[in-house]
């Protein structure tokens, strides 16, 4: 039995660890670069309000302040597929993160 045991964990374990990533390519052609990110009132208003319903349903609001926007970018792609979100709300979420993210 506690073979049995041991087998079943090293198997979900190869299949966890082995599972794709975010990867650079992925990051790109979610997220948008920060030289592309809208900086309107009404679509940082729009990502403030995923961020506060969509975002808040796994874990609390984040301080974005503590990293720039390119450091946050791989974040943003990994969660918004989570999310499921489409292209539109990904620009808005992108941009409440950029509007809060550290100059």
């Amino acid at each position: 039995m506690k073979k049995v045991a041991a087998l079943f964990i090293a198997v979900a374990t190869f299949v966890v660890a082995c599972t794709p990533k975010a990867s650079p390519s992925a990051t790109e052609a979610l997220i948008p670069a920060e030289s592309r990110v809208k900086t309107d009132k009404t679509t940082i208003d729009a990502g403030q309000v995923i961020s506060s319903t969509s975002c808040t349903k796994c874990h609390r609001e984040k301080d974005y302040s503590r990293a720039t926007y390119d450091e946050l970018r791989p974040v943003l792609a990994s969660m918004v597929k989570k999310a499921k979100l489409d292209e539109k709300e990904i620009q808005q979420i992108s941009a409440y993160v950029h509007s809060k993210a550290k100059k």
